[in-house]
């Protein structure tokens, strides 16, 4: 295997900062010391404590050092970028995950072959908020280089930053976020929301670890730049929103409702109504969410 690069001074002070939480304090008063060991004081430490920097969060998945970059080259040709950052609460927890895409490389140290060409796969690293000697820090992340893979043209699907990106915690303490993208091919861009799913106790049987990638979901369609203003074809607009629909204490059912316009038939369109709404339901066995 090639010997790790050595970091950069920057990625070090970076990594040391990461880890450490802030620089320590100057000494106080005794009077300081107790308004620190306040609610209202310790509320204030914990909300200022930044989310781990895009690079620092490539550099645990890969253990390669970017010089700062949020998109570089790695053994075997492949390419490896940041691709979103979430912080969320779980079961009295404060999480943040970093997830990473890794195109497929090629040569002797590339990927196996076994990924679409066409596909990313998609990588974690999920840093827990701690308290220690009296500081709010990150933990050291638990990281996963392969937590399924998406995409098109080996890239990750984009993220559309017009929407917010929603969850839900189940009642057996698992995790769904969905977070928003957007495709644009043969003149028609599509909005979907890309699935995942977090396992920290390990309720599920589920091959992946604490993250697994569980599909995408389309949520609202418009061809204007295909249809030519019905020239070439009938233009239609949609626009969807996605519920969760809770199933017990297991994963919920996602409803998909949409307004707007859709092709009828050959030709022609109609306008929505709730009877287009869809629903999608996990199936286990693809481990994917299917309509």
């Amino acid at each position: 295997m090639q010997r790790m690069k050595v970091l950069s001074p920057l990625l070090l002070a970076a990594m040391v900062v990461l880890i450490g939480g802030c620089d320590a304090p100057a000494p106080r008063s005794a009077n300081t010391a107790e308004q620190a060991a306040s609610p209202q004081k310790k509320e204030e430490d914990m909300s200022e404590l930044k989310p781990p920097s895009a690079d620092s969060v490539l550099y645990f998945i890969y253990q390669r050092d970017g010089d700062g970059a949020v998109s570089y080259q790695v053994d075997g040709g492949a390419t490896v970028s940041y691709w979103y950052g979430h912080a969320f609460d779980l079961n009295g927890k404060h999480y943040f995950t970093g997830f990473g895409a890794k195109s497929q490389g090629e040569g002797p140290e590339g990927d196996d072959g076994m990924m679409d060409p066409e596909h990313v796969a998609i990588s974690q690293a999920t840093f827990t908020r701690i308290e220690k000697d009296g500081k709010v820090e990150w933990s050291k992340p638990d990281t996963d280089g392969y937590v399924g893979e998406f995409g098109r043209m080996a890239r990750p699907e984009e993220i559309d930053t017009s929407r917010k990106a929603q969850s839900h915690a189940t009642g057996d303490g698992r995790y769904l976020l969905a977070v928003p993208t957007r495709d644009f091919t043969n003149g028609e861009e599509v909005q979907s929301f890309a699935l995942f799913l977090f396992d920290p106790d390990n309720v599920d049987k589920l091959r992946f670890r604490q993250w697994g990638y569980v599909g995408s979901v389309p949520v609202s369609r418009e061809n204007s730049a295909a249809c030519d203003d019905s020239q070439v074809m009938p233009c239609v607009a949609s626009t969807g929103s996605l519920t969760f629909e809770p199933a017990g204490e297991g994963l919920p059912r996602l409803k998909v409702s949409s307004k707007g316009t859709t092709i009828a038939s050959p030709g022609k369109v109609r306008e929505m109504t709730a009877a287009d709404a869809v629903t999608y339901t996990f199936d286990e066995a693809s481990e994917h969410y299917r309509q």
